[in-house]
């Protein structure tokens, strides 16, 4: 997931090269940070959320572009797993305004940004999106067009993390290669677009997990053709040996990819999303490759071949619930909670 990497260089470089921000924009805006005045947790066993009352909504100042930087209003961000674990953490209070995804419309930009002018609406990745106004690096930001930025602005993280990480186990497939793919955790932010994206690149079936007959439903209706509830069976446990192509372990559990060997066949793929204790087989089957995802790396690119799958109608977005910006502590008390089913909105 979306993490401080070498992409973040170009965010923090000194004032210098700055382009003045139009006077028509305010000088101020509301943006989130953790504050630290209190520890962010969360929920223990048998409460229903945590408490983030340490990320709280304050006025800052707009910020200016720099050297390869545009000035973005944002309309809308969201809430990834990967926000809410910088705040139970260190990070959080030294990263200052928090958020990830970001969707909005381009207000300024900096010298040598060609590829961005005012007016643009734009998605992608960037560092502080918590705000009403956020900088983004202009070669890692892709253009809209005509799609509004309120319909795209929760996808560009997960969606840019399952498009790598399915790439790197060999998307797009050849679809008379009859490829089977197993996503271990099919309703979250990651798994429900990786389910479409499968699709998308070619694979006959796609094998996930959720819980409950509402979430299996859900799943089946945007692409996944097997759906084991796991409160019934292991999904691993319900595949035969050497039946599968393509293991997406994006939950990252501990032993997981012990359990994956025997159903993945010679020449087939594990690869999982760290963060949660998760990590290759130290008796992998011959002949399955192992691959740490590691980082997400936004690409303006990939986030063109996306847009092209959206206005295909191939990905679409799933929101569980809307946010304001000045209750972004609530929309981490909920994602830490557990059973998102999508993603949770930011609204500026």
């Amino acid at each position: 997931m979306a993490s401080i990497s070498s992409w973040c260089v170009l965010l923090t470089l000194s004032a210098c090269w700055a382009a003045p921000v139009p006077t028509t924009l305010p000088s101020t805006m509301l943006a989130a940070k953790d504050t630290g005045s209190t520890p962010c947790v969360k929920p223990v066993h048998g409460q229903t959320s945590g408490s983030f009352d340490c990320v709280q909504t304050s006025t800052s100042t707009v910020p200016k572009p720099i050297i390869f930087q545009a000035l973005v209003r944002v309309n809308v961000s969201s809430v990834n797993p990967s926000d809410v674990d910088m705040v139970e953490g260190r990070l959080g209070k030294i990263m200052g305004t928090l958020g990830v995804d970001f969707a909005g419309e381009v207000v300024a930009v900096g010298p040598l940004c060609s590829k961005l002018k005012v007016g643009d609406a734009v998605w992608g990745a960037t560092l502080h999106a918590y705000a009403e106004y956020a900088i983004v690096v202009c070669a890692l930001t892709s253009k809209l067009g005509d799609v509004s930025p309120r319909h795209v602005g929760t996808l560009p993280e997960v969606s840019m993390t399952s498009a790598q990480a399915l790439k790197k186990a060999g998307a797009p497939w050849d679809p008379s290669k009859n490829v089977t793919v197993v996503i271990t955790s099919g309703s979250g932010g990651t798994g429900f677009v990786a389910i479409q994206l499968a699709k998308s690149y070619g694979a006959a079936k796609v094998i996930t997990a959720t819980g409950g007959p509402a979430n299996i439903a859900f799943l089946k209706s945007i692409g996944a053709d097997v759906v084991v509830d796991y409160h019934q069976a292991d999904v691993f446990s319900t595949l035969a040996n050497n039946s599968v192509d393509v293991v997406y372990d994006n939950y990252g559990a501990p032993g997981t990819a012990d359990k994956a060997m025997p159903s993945l066949r010679s020449g087939g793929v594990f690869v999982f999303l760290p963060g949660k204790g998760g990590s290759l087989s130290k008796h992998p089957k011959q002949g399955v490759k192992q691959i740490n995802y590691g980082l997400m790396i936004p690409s303006a690119s990939l986030l063109d071949e996306l847009l092209v799958l959206y206005n295909a109608g191939k990905l679409k977005p799933h929101i569980q619930n809307s946010y304001p910006l000045t209750n972004v502590s609530g929309a981490f008390a909920e994602s830490a909670a557990g059973h998102v089913v999508g993603k949770l909105q930011i609204t500026m």
